[in-house]
């Protein structure tokens, strides 16, 4: 059987073959934020798709960052399915890692817990694009037949709000219609090996807010001496009580109306969230994300658990990064800023739509603070899948038959551009896959080869991948409903 004889070459070619190609992808900086190493890594990322044997591979510009466009369709009556994933990553801080962060290396024992892959991009998400790649190589290598098609949309511009993604998929939607699914690349196991499948991810709007000293007060063109406080309004006051109203301390958004089109929660994910709670290790999940509380940890565990599940049906707001006067640790210098910055984000549930939430922080901003200036990304909304649609019940039950434990997750916590492919083509989303990473946006982010934990590796990822395309190909196509 082809899928026996898959993951027995790709066991034969991980070590040698695959895992120095993943290295060499990863050692090429690829920072949307700035731009760094972005056009290098999308010819890197056409090179691969080139050598697949691909057609029709393009570089297709946008406003923003390119898109890496191929197709690889042998035969039109099999699945054919997008591969959409992205090659930007997010910015490094360099001291903080215990490896240089574009270097792909491998740390035999990571933190006591298994030989890990460390860099930039492995997990979030060119480990996971490229490990995919290869586990394409090995068919393409063989001569033998791909069980399915493949289409190819990679982006280079998703931790940025994937903001010309859209127009991308309208200029190309002739390509991409023909299209019965879509494959989203990650390593879907906790670090304990319990594996999580996920129906949905929110939504998102990016904003930015600057506040400057002009005829309201305020120092308007240089800092000045901090005892003039007595005196002279402070931006960076100003802007941190503008923030503050937008939100309570146990999180609540207390923006006018942000919750009206927030829909009530189904019958059908209130008892997948009950389920998942009755699975959920919060010790596990605190140890992953590096915390020590969570806010509804005062209401004791398995009401937590299943309320902590609840929020994922319901927007939050995040303050991703302030700036404004002297931020050096060391020293001190005294001084009453002109300037303050803030980035933000809100996070979009059924049935909020990006317009009407635009539309509320626009009239928030300028009722409480008409002198701010700020800009607002275009963002994108949330997406759903049904668990009983035929590719995404294979999966399930794929990777149960693994012996893990499976947790079906209703949404996301993060956020991702699928509702395109919905909306647009009506056609399902798959995403991750076994393996397991960590420490995405963060230091020292990582992927495990081999862990301790009972979690699986980049190669357990490129074996489930084979596994989920062999099944994908025996159902075939479906009607799109």
């Amino acid at each position: 059987m082809l899928t026996e004889w898959w993951i027995k070459q790709i066991q034969q070619d991980f070590e040698k073959k695959h895992l120095p190609v993943i290295q060499n992808y990863l050692q090429t900086p690829s920072i949307s934020a700035t731009g760094e190493g972005i056009q290098d890594t999308a010819e890197l990322t056409a090179k691969a798709l080139d050598k697949l044997g691909a057609s029709n591979i393009e570089i297709v510009p946008t406003k923003g960052w390119p898109v890496v466009y191929g197709e690889l369709i042998k035969d039109p009556q099999k699945p054919t399915v997008i591969f959409y994933s992205m090659y930007d990553v997010q910015p490094v801080e360099p001291d903080k890692w215990i490896v240089p962060p574009f270097e792909g290396t491998i740390v035999e024992d990571f933190e006591g817990l298994g030989s890990a892959l460390v860099a930039r991009g492995v997990i979030n998400t060119k480990g996971p694009t490229m490990a995919f790649f290869q586990t394409i190589q090995t068919i393409i290598d063989s001569g033998k037949e791909l069980p399915i098609n493949l289409i190819f949309a990679i982006e280079g511009e998703e931790e940025l709000g994937s903001i010309h993604f859209p127009g991308f998929v309208q200029l190309y939607s002739k390509q991409l219609q023909q299209a019965d699914l879509v494959f989203f690349p990650g390593f879907s196991e906790t670090l304990n090996g319990r594996i999580e499948v996920v129906l949905g991810c929110r939504g998102i709007i990016y904003f930015k807010l600057w506040m400057r000293g002009r005829d309201w007060g305020g120092p308007q063109s240089r800092n000045i001496h901090s005892s003039l406080a007595s005196f002279v309004d402070s931006p960076t006051w100003r802007l941190i009580n503008l923030i503050s109203k937008m939100r309570a301390p146990d999180s609540k958004i207390l923006i006018p109306g942000i919750y009206e089109n927030v829909k009530p929660i189904s019958e059908e994910d209130q008892k997948i969230i009950a389920d998942l709670a009755k699975k959920l290790d919060l010790d596990e999940f605190k140890t992953m994300i590096d915390v020590k509380k969570f806010y509804l940890d005062e209401y004791g565990k398995e009401k937590n658990k299943m309320q902590l599940m609840e929020e994922l049906f319901r927007p939050c707001l995040t303050l991703d990064g302030i700036i404004s006067g002297y931020t050096e640790e060391k020293g001190s210098k005294t001084v009453l800023p002109c300037y303050a910055f803030a980035n933000m984000d809100i996070r979009l549930v059924p049935d909020m739509t990006v317009e009407d939430t635009r539309s509320k922080i626009i009239d928030f901003i300028k009722k409480n603070e008409p002198d701010i200036e700020f800009e607002i990304e275009e963002g994108y909304k949330w997406s759903k899948m049904e668990p009983t649609h035929p590719y995404i019940r294979a999966q399930i039950e794929l990777l149960s038959s693994t012996g893990k434990e499976i947790q079906i997750w209703p949404m996301a916590t993060g956020s991702a551009p699928f509702y395109i492919f919905q909306e647009k083509f009506n056609i399902p989303i798959l995403e991750g896959g076994l393996g397991h990473g960590s420490r995405a946006h963060s230091p020292n982010e990582f992927a495990f080869l081999k862990s301790k934990t009972g979690a699986g590796g980049i190669i357990d990822f490129e074996i489930s991948v084979a596994q989920l395309l062999s099944k994908i190909g025996e159902i075939g196509k479906l009607e799109k409903q």
